[in-house]
């Protein structure tokens, strides 16, 4: 039997972008199921006194200088998100694909938690947990920068190394941010640096602006 890596280099260069954007869409959106421990004490339907984010930030707080940098011709593709139990969250994804630019794509989500109800755990304690419990960086997992925190996260976000992660929390709120190029050097292939650094420029740029 093939190894998914073998697979995963003889499909077409169409199919392995395909393929790595979704499967970087999956990824996040699972991730925003994660912390359920705090949720089960007893969520609450919005922020407390404690909570320094009251709803997850618009993407329009995201820097469009940082989208540009990093997206050529970028399009908002995604804008969507709403309250769910203990937090409120948004997803915004910024996209050239479809454009004479070399396939990129962005993504920013957005998850404040908030207190619980009987007030017994705070929403930045909430968030610290959710990050500690990631494991989404076990490939190729390299020091975040020090200007996202001690307990930022900084890997690869998809088999191929065209995928790069960052992951960083301001009190209540964590932030996730997703930087995807094309596998295939005739569609301006990205490596897992230049992926990888374009994450990590995306959020220290979104922490500034927070």
């Amino acid at each position: 039997m093939r190894s998914p890596e073998s697979l995963w280099r003889s499909a077409p260069p169409a199919s392995r972008w395909a393929a790595a954007a979704v499967g970087v869409l999956v990824l996040t959106s699972a991730s925003l199921m994660v912390g359920q421990v705090f949720e089960e004490s007893g969520p609450s339907s919005e922020a407390g006194p404690d909570d320094r984010y009251t709803a997850a930030p618009e993407c329009a707080s995201v820097p469009g200088e940082a989208v540009g940098a990093l997206v050529d011709e970028a399009a908002l593709d995604t804008s969507d998100g709403g309250p769910m139990d203990g937090s409120d969250t948004a997803r915004c994804a910024w996209t050239s694909v479809g454009t004479g630019a070399a396939p990129r794509t962005l993504q920013v989500d957005f998850r404040a938690y908030f207190s619980d109800a009987a007030g017994d755990t705070g929403g930045a304690s909430a968030a610290a947990d959710t990050v500690a419990e990631l494991d989404a960086f076990q490939l190729g997992a390299v020091p975040a920068p020090a200007s996202l925190g001690e307990d930022a996260l900084l890997g690869r976000a998809g088999p191929a190394g065209t995928s790069g992660e960052a992951v960083f929390r301001d009190a209540n709120l964590v932030v996730r941010v997703v930087y995807t190029g094309a596998a295939d050097p005739g569609a301006g292939a990205m490596d897992e640096g230049q992926a990888r650094d374009g994450a990590a420029r995306a959020a220290e740029a979104i922490a500034e602006a927070l």
